[in-house]
């Protein structure tokens, strides 16, 4: 019975859970049916043989799925299967999934065991894996089966080597081991650190993770996290999520020895540190046991996903007895809830969001998102219900049916409910706090409570009291129902009234809330310059009056957090755009909120860039419709004096002046999707001038928009991406993205070749992929990898020149990869496309496509096929008398390749005036000729020994 099973019991949800066994079960016993075995085979066949025509295309996922249906369709028992399985398998390896290639190998052998193809593929997923030991023990079989096999050979030396220095360094990582937990026991509190250290990089690597648990190193760290250094505590809680890291059967034993209750001890630890070290333990067992195990390759007879429904519930009841538990910190609150996050929201339809519903976790989650600090029911911190309104709306993303969506509704609506019942100020105050979370998370769930019967009434009560508590709360939910005007109408007219009245306050903190909901209110119309709810120069005295709480001389964080949520509205507006651009004392204050580490204050922060920067998105109306409404004497929007060009790029200036840069790179590390786009945005912005590209790298941008590129929403990783090309452009990529950096690039990169993104972007991707192209092989291989060679060679088709020209560039530094280079051979008419290209009249696009000409023309098939052009020796001619010495270089290149390629190529050359223009540019002592006289030369020379020309 496993450890979950003996801790916790609790009954399953009515639903929200697949059967997903019993699925593949029906998968795997396909053809077990009352129908004609002959069909199904000869069935089975014809899938084969679309499978073998999709892999010899190069069409790797769809040779899958036919061999997948070929599998399907074929009866137990028959030997295809094997084959099946086989091609399979081959497919897998090209596509670089090399568990499923090991998988299908294995299944392969089941069926025909020792079968030289399977074992071979077998052993080459397993290599690619990192699985060296069985990998060798495979090819030692296959090598005895096929003793001359020289690619077996090849790997078995391979794998002998590092076997061999596996070995070696697995005895010097016993040694290392030994002597770290005997150095734990030394009386020098330094020493002791420095080995709880070591412990932590040996636990990372997989060897030293096994021998550390071999030597018990559980009940030893155990021991170590009594004492009272924090250091050492850190250390050991990070050496015990190592061990858990991807190992389900450690991760089981580790929690089981180390025991839940101990967990949660730390967990509540008043540390944020120690409390955050601890749950990751937990975090990173969860993910190792609910992770395929990838151990061991799959048999066909152990395809079925094992049954995780236990360990997930009885996990799912330790969470949630941490979420309200009173001994619970605030920091391991919040660490809770990000667990949630991460481990119950689940799109691929386990039930985990719904069996956290059905099991009191919203109710639970409600509780804690409606803690009022002053209350002390609860330990929180200031970022417990930031936390809490982004668990709230991404379990409501995850109730994809009506059904459900109304359940959780029925549960916001009960959780309400119940606290109204109470009747006191205290439980009225926790349910007006819990919709204002809600309201933070899934709005239309929030603002459907305040639309509720009695709730306004409790809200004007509250802020028409002389408690501070009880107003601020009040106005809390007023300000965040304002961030939607339109669709929370029923509240906004008794919402103005009282922030007029809260605002008469003599206590900052409400004053400051007041005004930060008339900030809301007052900018209706965005940045249409024409909707003004103010009267002229209203708006910036507004933020005057903002700005004083954002500058208050004692720098209380609270009023500086509610004046950067004014200005993120107010900023909308032109005249204050640059009131705060010329103010050096706000920028500087609003980028040390950015660094400080608040949660709460990031978005708006960010938001306030975003406006100074103009990096919203603007909708700008068709002219014919402009015509039509000033016809009409319709509205139509004007964008502000102070939003233009000249305006925009004076404040991008003094914003990277004043260090904005370093204020992004804080944001990007931001929990929130929605604020990281926003990072996006700016960062996207400022990358505009080519001239400033550099500052933004040299302070840590270039690095901060990876991330950025690859996490988060559709908007913020196109932007970050677009941002990211713009630097590899203008600025060596090796300088801007040193090292691994510049491998990891390479998938936004790519990204912005998807149909879906617009012209520019495209444009700008493959500016900047020619330039990693031109690198190295590797990054060359990346782009391969990454499948950006059929999407390069889609743009060469591009009706739009510029793009046609990029792609064409791009290529001609992508041909110098020898397997980019193999994919102009074969049916396909690539080659003559370059050709083609070469004879137009863009000397762009001219020099780009006859670069990469040269660079493949040392393959005798591809010139071979630069001959059957119809027009081939009019465009090579044309290359030749080139004015353009590069170009003219190019041709001659292309000529000489033709010549050395073959014989018969070289007669068909030599019989032209090509063998003219060779001997004219042979005999031409021109300094800047010096390239083209040399490969002339070898041409005239290959020629002679063809016994074509004589020799002079």
């Amino acid at each position: 019975m496993p450890l979950w099973e003996l801790l916790f019991t609790l009954t399953a949800p009515s639903s929200g859970t697949t059967n997903f066994d019993v699925t593949c079960q029906e998968m795997i016993t396909m053809g077990d049916s009352s129908e004609d075995p002959l069909e199904k085979v000869q069935e089975a066949q014809k899938w084969k043989e679309e499978g073998n025509n999709h892999y010899k295309l190069e069409r790797f996922e769809e040779a899958v799925e036919a061999y997948s249906k070929a599998i399907g369709a074929c009866p137990k028992g028959q030997s295809d299967r094997a084959v099946y399985y086989k091609n399979r398998s081959a497919c897998y390896l090209k596509l670089q999934k090399y568990e499923k290639a090991a998988q299908d190998a294995a299944a392969a052998l089941d069926i025909i065991p020792n079968d030289t193809k399977a074992l071979f593929r077998k052993c080459q997923a397993l290599e690619q894996l990192g699985r060296f030991e069985e990998a060798f023990k495979e090819a030692l079989q296959l090598n005895k089966l096929e003793p001359s096999n020289t690619a077996v050979q090849a790997m078995l030396r391979r794998l002998n080597a590092i076997v061999a220095e596996k070995v070696t360094k697995l005895s010097t990582t016993d040694s290392k081991v030994v002597q770290m937990f005997t150095a734990l026991s030394d009386e020098d509190v330094e020493k002791r650190r420095q080995a709880a250290n070591n412990l932590i990089v040996l636990a990372r690597e997989t060897t030293g993770a096994e021998r550390i648990f071999a030597e018990g190193g559980v009940s030893k760290i155990q021991h170590l996290l009594q004492g009272e250094d924090k250091e050492l505590t850190l250390a050991g809680l990070r050496v015990l999520s190592c061990l858990c890291q991807g190992h389900k059967a450690r991760a089981n034993a580790v929690l089981k020895e180390f025991t839940l209750p101990s967990l949660a001890k730390l967990i509540s630890s008043p540390t944020e540190e120690i409390a955050n070290a601890a749950a990751n333990i937990l975090l990173t067992a969860i993910q190792a046991m609910i992770e395929e195990d990838s151990k061991q390759p799959r048999k066909a007879k152990e395809a079925l996903v094992p049954d995780l429904t236990t360990e997930f519930k009885s996990l799912l009841m330790f969470l949630l007895g941490l979420l309200t538990d009173k001994n619970v910190s605030g920091y391991g609150r919040d660490a809770v809830i990000d667990i949630i996050m991460k481990f119950v929201p689940k799109e691929t339809g386990t039930g985990r969001a719904l069996t956290f519903m059905t099991n009191g976790g919203l109710m639970k989650l409600l509780t804690v998102a409606g803690q009022v600090p002053e209350l002390k029911r609860l330990p929180i911190t200031a970022n417990t219900r930031m936390h809490a309104a982004v668990a709230l709306s991404k379990l409501y993303d995850e109730m994809h049916s009506e059904k459900n969506r109304k359940y959780y509704d029925e549960l916001c609506n009960k959780f309400i409910t119940d606290k109204f019942n109470v009747n006191t100020m205290e439980s009225n105050m926790e349910a007006i706090t819990a919709i204002t979370a809600l309201l933070q998370g899934p709005f239309d769930v929030g603002n459907g409570l305040i639309g509720r019967e009695g709730v306004v009434e409790v809200m004007v009560a509250m802020a028409g009291s002389y408690d501070v508590l009880h107003q601020k709360v009040a106005l809390e939910a007023i300000i965040q129902a304002a961030n939607k005007k339109d669709r929370c109408t029923g509240i906004l007219q008794t919402g103005i009234n009282i922030l007029k009245e809260c605002y008469k306050s003599s206590n900052d903190n409400i004053k400051v809330r007041a005004l930060v909901g008339m900030c809301k209110l007052g900018v209706a119309g965005g940045t249409d310059a024409s909707i003004k709810l103010f009267a002229d120069g209203a708006t910036v005295k507004l933020a005057k009056e903002v700005k004083r709480f954002l500058l208050n001389p004692e720098k209380i964080h609270d009023l500086q957090k509610w004046a950067a949520e004014g200005l993120s509205f107010l900023s909308l507006d032109g005249d204050v755009k640059e009131d705060i651009v010329n103010d050096p004392k706000a920028l500087k204050t609003l980028i040390e909120l950015a660094k400080s580490g608040d949660k709460t204050v990031l978005y708006s922060v960010a938001s306030v860039f975003v406006n100074l920067s103009n990096s919203y998105d603007e909708e700008k109306p068709d002219p014919e419709m402009v015509k039509l409404a000033q016809f009409a004497k319709q509205h139509i929007p004007e964008p502000h004096p102070k939003d233009s060009k000249e305006y925009l790029q004076e404040r991008v200036r003094k914003l990277l002046r004043e260090g904005v840069v370093t204020a992004l790179v804080f944001l990007a590390k931001a929990d929130s999707e929605n604020c990281r786009e926003q990072v996006a945005r700016v960062f996207l912005t400022l990358t505009e001038g080519k001239d400033d590209r550099g500052l933004i790298v040299q302070q840590g941008g270039g690095k901060a928009l990876i991330p950025l590129a690859n996490n988060g929403t559709m908007e913020g990783k196109v932007r970050a991406a677009q941002a990211l090309a713009r630097i590899g452009i203008t600025m060596n990529p090796e300088l801007a993205f040193p090292g691994q950096r510049c491998l990891e690039i390479v998938r936004p990169l790519v990204s912005l070749l998807h149909v879906d993104r617009t012209g520019l972007q495209n444009f700008e991707a493959l500016m900047a992929l020619t330039n990693l192209a031109g690198i190295s092989d590797s990054l060359r291989n990346r782009i391969l990898k990454e499948k950006g060679f059929s999407q390069i060679e889609n743009y060469m088709f591009e009706d739009h020149d510029m793009i046609k020209r990029a792609a064409t560039e791009c290529m001609c530094n992508l041909v110098s990869s020898e397997e980019v280079a193999q994919k102009f051979l074969g049916d396909n008419d690539r080659v003559k496309l370059l050709v083609l290209y070469c004879g137009e009249e863009d000397e762009a696009l001219v020099k780009a496509a006859a670069g990469a000409l040269a660079s493949i023309a040392h393959l005798q098939e591809v010139c071979d096929k630069v001959l059957k052009v119809k027009a081939w020796l009019e465009i090579m001619q044309g290359l030749c008398a080139s004015e353009n010495i590069d170009i003219r270089m190019r041709g001659v290149h292309v000529v000489m390749s033709l010549i050395e390629s073959s014989k018969e190529n070289a007669t068909t050359v030599v019989e032209t005036n090509l063998l003219e223009i060779m001997m004219a540019f042979a005999k031409d002592e021109t300094p800047a000729m010096k390239g083209v006289r040399s490969r002339a030369e070898s041409a005239l020379q290959q020629a002679t020994e063809w016994g074509l020309i004589k020799p002079t």
